[in-house]
């Protein structure tokens, strides 16, 4: 399937208030891109309206079908995507600098944002699936309209809207949340930091623990209370999702990724992807290349 990307706004047009750039807002029809270098900096907000999906998200299987919604705050950890014949969905990119200047200022952001990191389908009713609907078509319909005198506003507060319909659908979802305001925050900050890459040079707890002004043991307790998995393993989906990603790509050695990722051997980089994926790296690119040829 090939993407369908709507226009962007170009021109010599400002920043106003809500900080809007050309591309902050990209529009498919597709998923092809949910992975690549270029929507690394992007939030990902899939409607399904046809059909069906399967992928893999931080170590779990996921599948999507019709009337559901999916966010993925994290494009590089999504992988195995595959769609049924008559998949269809509507596809908009929010890059990340325009979402922190734009998402409504209260406590669920946070707390949204990490359970998204452990299931981010979200399954609607038919009212909730009519309103996202709608407010992704009001948002295209507008997205082309530059020289309108009010525009960044204008598009700022659509995409706040969008938000706050997404919050609500997910608060009823996650009406059962009791994690404490700064326990999320804490692993906000500690998923902020991932985000930036500082897991190829360093992947032990206490790292990041003293980046965040912790202990190792408070950290890794943090991260088990709030999103049910350990500091480790979220440290792990990361940097597996950035092997993968390098396994893939036929231009590079083994030995190439084990210096790009910061491993002190081949041997221990090895061993490492075995233990969190289960097949060595030769194992896994020769799978991707079977899967490829299908």
């Amino acid at each position: 399937m090939k993407n369908t990307f709507y226009p962007t706004p170009i021109g010599n047009v400002h920043p106003g208030y809500y900080g809007f750039e050309p591309s902050d807002l990209v529009f498919s029809d597709s998923l092809e891109e949910v992975d690549s270098d270029r929507f690394s900096l992007y939030a990902i907000h899939v409607l399904c309206k046809k059909g069906h999906c399967n992928f893999q998200m931080s170590g779990s299987s996921f599948r999507i079908k019709e009337g559901d919604f999916v966010i993925w705050t994290h494009g590089k950890l999504v992988s195995e995507i595959s769609i049924s014949d008559d998949f269809d969905v509507t596809v908009l990119y929010v890059s990340y600098q325009f979402v922190r200047k734009n998402s409504p200022y209260n406590d669920y952001d946070i707390i949204g944002n990490l359970a998204l990191l452990q299931n981010p389908v979200l399954t609607l009713t038919a009212e909730e699936r009519a309103i996202c609907d709608n407010d992704l078509k009001q948002i295209a319909y507008r997205l082309p309209e530059i020289t309108h005198t009010f525009y960044h506003e204008l598009m700022g507060c659509l995409v706040v809207a969008f938000f706050l319909d997404l919050y609500n659908i997910h608060k009823r979802i996650n009406s059962k949340s009791s994690v404490s305001d700064q326990n999320a925050f804490l692993l906000r900050r500690f998923v902020e930091l991932l985000e930036t890459g500082e897991y190829r040079k360093n992947r032990e707890v206490a790292y990041y623990a003293s980046k965040l002004f912790v202990t190792p043991k408070y950290l890794s307790e943090v991260c088990k209370k709030v999103s049910g998995r350990t500091a480790t393993f979220w440290i792990d989906r990361f940097t597996i999702s950035e092997i993968t990603t390098l396994l893939r790509n036929k231009q590079l050695t083994l030995t190439d990724i084990s210096e790009e990722m910061n491993f002190s051997s081949i041997s221990y980089f090895s061993r490492y992807v075995l233990r969190t994926i289960g097949v060595s790296p030769t194992e896994y690119r020769q799978s991707a290349d079977k899967r490829n040829m299908t």
